[in-house]
């Protein structure tokens, strides 16, 4: 072990950190850096240093303020600890948010891998968004929960780590809701207590060896600036295997909180309570094909708010619909498949779930809305991030001739990043590749109704993605696979919106959508005809997208 002594008398501890190939830092490299104070260990976190790192990342020392810190690094080539310095401004503050790997219209981290949206709501006239985050390395490790907020849902400022490791464990998915009634008793101000509950993910690292998943909370009497975990942690102590990633809602009635976490395999549980901190279990459920982060929500049904509708959701994008009767879910269909399950073939067989995972809706939307945005696992190589979260969606329930099915479809919020505008009407397929290339770009959203025949493929590219559509098999085919899309149209009308990590594809009303997670080509940014008959007819309609960052 190696380890230096400094005083935190500035802004942040900097640490370089190494690229990695792989979801998962390989444990032959990792090294463990801890923080001391009096002997007392207050953060641990797994790293790879490295003399030549692909970028630097900024360790908070607001907490410690002129406070002496002991810094320890174990394991590895210890005299990296050397490298380590303070500072009160970040390496790459003159570039963050300036890379050419970074996604315009899509949320993404300062440093390090970003998975799962978690604890989203709206207060005060601002949307917040948390996510999974490991700040020091570019694999699942150290997991926070990244802190960020928006007025509009497309610009958004990073503000500190909501949560941190500790004893009890890595940091797992939950969910956020505002006490407006003060329920919990909790209030200390003139604002509401804000309640983050989260998963205490003990035995996920060295520092809680031993130690079972439970549900815990963090409380926020500031309006959401600032939480603080609840001394009688865990609220629900272990259960079942893995259980975990809590999403908690008020019941429309206003007499219980309904809360439903992840078990094990495809089940999840109910709970109830009265105070946010006590919970009495109820029933257990299966959402067959699923696994984690389960996210709870209810919609009128055809727009008729007589005819509500809860939703059950599970990652990937399976959900059961019902309603309640007291303190028992009564289910009104199967499990419901999303698009993303209902494939053909799958390019990748070890990897089914191809679309955006972990989505999760705010609490307390404006004017009743039901905003959900997920995460795209795109793995970025460079740069001082990977991954992103999805654009932000809206959410309807629409009655179909297979029952009521849920549509997922851009929030409208999108039309403030337009920027150039271009379309045509009733144009021959020729026109597509005559789009005058000053409306072309990285970041596009665009619509694109064909004419279609029952026995003539429909072949595009759109910035070097190949994407087909068989109107006889009513098959759409995209690079991760071959999908079911039905369509009893003459016509086929797809929404495409691009971005430099991600394809979102969205087709019959958003009963159909599908997010691809990849990296463009920056030079390819163009439109191609690659199989269509010549009678063929077009109606396109394009906006190019302007980054959110600008106000960064």
């Amino acid at each position: 072990m190696s380890s230096k002594i400094i005083k935190a008398e500035k802004k942040f501890l900097l640490i370089p950190i190494a690229n990695a190939e792989y979801w998962f830092m390989p444990a032959e490299k990792i090294q463990y850096l801890g923080i001391y104070h009096e002997g007392v260990l207050l953060e641990e976190h797994e790293v790879i240093l490295s003399r030549s790192p692909r970028c630097w990342s900024g360790l908070s020392l607001a907490p410690y303020q002129n406070q002496e810190l002991e810094i320890r690094l174990e394991h590895g080539d210890e005299s990296l600890i050397d490298l380590l310095e303070i500072s009160d401004s970040l390496k790459d503050e003159d570039t963050l948010y300036q890379e050419i790997t970074r996604p315009l219209v899509h949320f993404t981290p300062k440093h390090g891998f970003m998975n799962d949206p978690n604890g989203l709501f709206f207060y005060e006239g601002k949307y917040h968004l948390f996510a999974q985050l490991n700040p020091y390395g570019f694999g699942v490790a150290n997991t926070h929960w990244l802190h960020a907020v928006s007025t509009d849902l497309m610009h958004w400022v990073q503000l500190p780590h909501a949560l941190i490791p500790d004893e009890s464990g890595r940091m797992y998915s939950g969910g956020g809701v505002v006490d407006w009634e003060n329920t919990s008793g909790m209030q200390k101000s003139d604002h509401p207590p804000i309640f983050l509950f989260y998963t205490a993910a003990g035995s996920k690292s060295r520092w809680s060896q031993s130690r079972y998943f439970e549900i815990a909370v963090a409380i926020s009497t500031d309006g959401g600036i600032s939480f603080h975990k609840y001394e009688k942690n865990p609220i629900l102590p272990h259960i079942s295997f893995m259980n975990r990633d809590p999403k908690v809602v008020r019941h429309p009635d206003g007499n219980r909180w309904i809360m439903v976490i992840f078990l094990d395999n495809n089940r999840y549980q109910f709970l109830y309570s009265s105070n946010l901190l006590d919970w009495e279990p109820g029933q257990i459920i299966q959402i067959h094909h699923s696994a984690e982060c389960p996210d709870l929500f209810c919609l009128p049904l055809d727009g008729d708010t007589n005819n509500i509708k809860w939703i059950l959701w599970a990652s990937t994008d399976n959900y059961i619909i019902g309603h309640f009767e007291g303190k028992h879910f009564i289910a009104e269909t199967d499990t419901i498949c999303g698009p993303s399950h209902q494939s053909i073939s799958a390019y990748n067989l070890s990897n089914p779930s191809t679309s955006a995972y972990a989505a999760q809706t705010f609490s307390d939307a404006p004017s009743g809305r039901v905003i959900q945005m997920s995460w795209i696992r795109t793995r970025v190589l460079h740069g001082p991030f990977t991954s992103c979260i999805s654009l932000p969606h809206e959410l309807s329930l629409l009655s179909t001739e297979n029952g009521p099915r849920l549509s997922v479809l851009p929030a409208k919020e999108i039309e403030h990043m337009y920027e150039k505008n271009f379309s045509f009407v009733h144009r021959g397929l020729e026109e597509i590749e005559r789009v005058p290339t000053k409306y072309l770009s990285e970041a596009m959203d665009m619509t694109i109704r064909f004419s279609t025949k029952k026995d003539k493929l429909i072949a595009f590219s759109v910035r070097g993605v190949l994407i087909v559509y068989d109107p006889q098999k009513q098959i759409l085919i995209l690079p991760n696979g071959a999908f079911t899309l039905e369509n009893d149209h003459d016509f086929l009308e797809l929404r495409i919106i691009t971005d430099r990590c991600s394809v979102e594809i969205y087709a019959n009303n958003g009963l159909f959508n599908m997010t691809l997670g990849t990296v463009l080509d920056p030079a390819n940014v163009s439109i191609q005809p690659v199989l269509l008959d010549p009678a063929v007819t077009v109606d396109f309609e394009l906006h190019t997208l302007k980054s959110s960052w600008e106000k960064i």
